[in-house]
């Protein structure tokens, strides 16, 4: 092969690469498409060339931006193929929390007129997490300066403001407050030092029962067969009966006692607390409940889901959500679990895994969530919920969850508190084998 022909090879390899090269990272394609206008007022973190998605498909990329009136002005390059339409609005949506954005397209109204090239459509509000960190800390600041308690229409000022009023009334009622908490101190520390005093005995008195019930069966064979007027007595088949039955009673009662001890050593509670923020509708809202556990396997949990004044609450769809019971009972493996019952008011089920640690004990592990309830919602089908929750401390917990994944997906991060009841745990235990004792 001649040099000549070899220079001509390589120079054709190298004329091949250039344009491949052009074609990967310049904004170039072979697709057909037209170009669309959006205007933001702020797309801070938002990179050239980033994604248009709708419905989470890719369906174009950013060509251009420039600053038109103080506005950020994106130019969209849509593919030919995907119609959009004038009733259309676009968010910028962060793939995390600390993910890459993109732009997604919403439409709703498949009747409106379509798109043409060039045609302009509005950017909706910045629903990132810097702009809510940024609403909540404005809101906090507003309520805190405000002298009569700030502006009661916004959510988070509201709950500043209701807690104020409580704590006015605290410090109206706190002798009396002072007093009910000392009693409580001194009913939870005679609680405990019952619980503490009492299982001891109990055990014993246990093995004394036992050990009279082994003397009352060899003392009854010996009278019973006997010659002796107490043998006569005893043999008369209504009091051998009644006699009989007694002692198996005892028995009865000895092995309830020794069962409800080893569960009421086994059982805990905690209380919880949840605030959510819901990027969608762009309120606070709280949840509380209780979670009973008998072992590490069962639980159960009773509580309120978004807990709030009913008087305060003017739009009738929050008034139909607010104060929603839930109660579900749950099994669970070591990393696994699957629970059912009333979800906000709705019957539902779920599942959750836990990453690193058992998930009866999420302190320092990562936990998800699946759940999906009110499957008698017509139009849009069950709302399912998605959720990733990591322990912080054993009482502390930051989540982040992604509800009605499949009608309108809202971002919602919150904060979880939970603490161990032990003397409240303790009180049941007694009661438990106070009862069995009773029988």
């Amino acid at each position: 092969m001649g040099n000549n022909i070899r220079f001509g090879i390589f120079t054709l390899v190298g004329i091949i690469a250039i344009i491949l090269s052009i074609f990967a990272v310049g904004n170039f394609s072979l697709k057909k498409t037209y170009n669309i206008y959006v205007e933001f007022d702020n797309i801070a973190g938002l990179t050239r060339k980033a994604k248009v998605k709708m419905a989470g498909v890719d369906i174009g990329v950013l060509r251009e931006v420039s600053l038109d009136n103080g506005k950020a002005k994106l130019k969209l390059s849509i593919d030919k193929n995907v119609v959009l339409y004038k009733n259309s609005y676009a968010r910028v949506v962060s793939m995390g929390v600390i993910g890459t954005k993109y732009i997604e397209i919403v439409q709703e109204d498949t009747s409106q007129p379509k798109l043409k090239n060039l045609d302009t459509i509005q950017g909706q509000k910045d629903c990132s997490l810097e702009s809510f960190l940024t609403r909540i800390t404005t809101q906090i600041n507003k309520a805190l300066n405000n002298d009569k308690y700030g502006n009661m229409m916004e959510n988070l000022a509201d709950s500043i403001f209701s807690l104020r009023d409580i704590l006015d009334t605290l410090a109206a009622q706190n002798e009396k407050i002072e007093n009910t908490f000392t009693n409580l101190d001194q009913f939870s520390k005679d609680l405990v030092s019952m619980s503490s005093e009492n299982v001891p005995n109990l055990r014993e008195t246990i093995e004394q029962i036992k050990d009279i019930s082994k003397k009352l069966d060899v003392l009854i064979n010996r009278i019973y067969d006997g010659d002796g007027p107490i043998s006569t007595l005893i043999n008369d088949e209504k009091m051998s009966k009644d006699l009989k039955e007694t002692v198996e009673s005892a028995k009865e009662i000895v092995k309830g006692l020794n069962k409800t001890i080893t569960r009421s050593s086994k059982l805990s509670l905690h209380w919880n607390y949840t605030g959510r923020y819901n990027t969608r509708d762009s309120k606070f809202r709280n949840d509380v409940g209780i979670s009973i556990m008998p072992n590490n396997e069962k639980f159960y949990y009773i509580g309120i889901a978004n807990v709030a004044d009913a008087s305060l609450v003017t739009d009738q769809n929050e008034r139909n959500n607010i104060n929603r019971l839930e109660a579900l009972l749950g099994f669970r493996k070591k990393h696994s679990e699957v629970f059912g019952g009333a979800i906000r008011g709705k019957a539902g089920i779920g599942f959750g895994y836990s990453f690193f640690s058992p998930v009866c004990d999420a302190y320092k592990g990562l936990k998800l969530n699946l759940k999906t309830y009110d499957f008698t919602r017509k139009d849009f089908g069950p709302q399912i919920d998605f959720s990733a929750k990591y322990g912080i401390t054993k009482w502390l917990h930051a989540g982040i969850s992604l509800e009605d994944i499949y009608y309108k997906p809202s971002f919602t991060p919150s904060i979880r508190i939970e603490i161990d009841d032990q003397d409240l745990a303790a009180m049941l235990g007694i009661i438990g084998i106070a009862a069995v004792a009773s029988k």
